[in-house]
């Protein structure tokens, strides 16, 4: 058997634009799994910033394509199939919003975004599913029935405007309306109020900079207070636990494009630990070093007493799991999640700036959500 591609009558600049928007469309998934997915995430860390900028790229590219039929006249007589345009319009719109949605950390609602990143990736997955079965038929030379379900339209510019607003208006009712999640909670609403409250804490991913999440036993754990202090101190896991503790609940946000709405945490805030050392007038930045022994990360001396800023052992109430940064990790929620350094076991007052492990490899050292990456 012969396969080809028949391009049939459409005009030479269609075809091309065709075959464009698929290979964007390609390289949108394959950029997407790198930012996402943990093991390929880990692998490709030093090309993170440039990827994460592609993406965005060629998002915003496919999302211009999907305007084409709005914008240019089909060839007249040329009938188009159903399925064919509708379901690349619908889902590639609610991928394009979805997308919109995540890209714009301050503008939106968490609760939106982190439904939107779900869909994001679901849609992303189904629209590649359908584009593995379209090539197959025509490489085939598939035809379908006139009359069946991909049957041939005559195509109006106010049938794609039609298919493009379901897409639209799709995105908005899966990440504002969540209509999974209200039909999840009226199964579960009678279950003796153990509902969650509508909103999920489960992070997307755990990432980790080396082969493995690293493990401590608090029997042998312990918090090294050091650098440009009166009162260098070396704490013990009772000794943390017994200090003045703070609790918090805030959004999270991975510079990946993730987020999950009011996470509660409980810790030491970093003035408490401060107050016991004492650092010296010449101290403007606090290092944290984390028992893996790569991952670093540092802040200003401001930045990190604000007061949201605590070095973590909770997480909704429980104990750190090994892959969230048993037992301590920071969390300094104005900031994308990569500055919230996990495994922690030293923290050093100083007088010079470190570059942490993600700032070594392109990302920003300010990174306050909304910053350019």
């Amino acid at each position: 058997m012969k396969w080809r591609f028949k391009s049939g009558k459409w005009p030479r600049w269609m075809i091309q634009l065709h075959t464009y928007t698929i290979i964007s469309f390609v390289l949108l998934m394959l950029t997407g799994v790198a930012l996402f997915a943990p093991r390929v995430h880990a692998m490709l860390i030093p090309y993170l910033p440039v990827i994460y900028d592609v993406h965005i790229v060629f998002g915003l590219v496919f999302g211009v394509t999907l305007l084409t039929p709005l914008l240019a006249r089909l060839p007249a007589g040329k009938w188009i199939r159903r399925l064919d345009w509708f379901i690349p319009m619908v889902f590639g719109a609610i991928i394009v919003m979805t997308g919109i949605l995540i890209w714009q950390v301050t503008r939106f609602p968490t609760t939106w975004r982190s439904r939107a990143f779900l869909w994001h990736g679901w849609m992303s997955y189904a629209l590649s599913a359908w584009l593995l079965i379209h090539a197959t038929y025509k490489a085939m030379g598939y035809r379908p029935a006139r009359d069946g379900l991909n049957a041939g339209l005559d195509p109006t510019r106010r049938m794609f405007v039609k298919w493009l607003g379901t897409g639209v208006v799709g995105a908005v009712v899966l990440t504002i309306v969540d209509p999974v999640g209200l039909l999840r909670r009226s199964f579960t609403s009678g279950n003796n109020g153990a509902g969650t409250g509508g909103t999920s804490t489960d992070f997307a991913a755990y990432y980790t900079v080396t082969d493995g999440y690293p493990a401590a036993d608090l029997k042998t754990y312990r918090l090294t207070l050091d650098g440009l202090v009166t009162h260098p101190t070396t704490l013990t896991w009772n000794d943390l636990v017994t200090l003045e503790a703070i609790q918090e609940q805030v959004d999270f946000h991975c510079v990946t494009g993730w987020s999950v709405p009011n996470v509660q945490w409980k810790g030491v805030h970093l003035k408490t630990l401060a107050d016991l050392v004492k650092p010296s007038t010449t101290a403007s930045y606090v290092h944290f070093y984390s028992f893996d022994g790569v991952y670093t990360e540092s802040l200003s001396l401001s930045e990190a007493l604000d007061p949201t800023v605590m070095l973590a052992y909770q997480l909704n109430g429980q104990p750190l799991r090994r892959q969230q940064g048993f037992p301590l990790r920071l969390v300094v929620p104005k900031m994308y999640g990569y500055k919230s350094i996990k495994w922690v076991n030293r923290v050093e007052f100083s007088d010079k700036p470190l570059t942490g492990y993600w700032e070594a490899r392109g990302y920003p050292n300010e990174a306050y959500l909304g910053n350019p990456m």
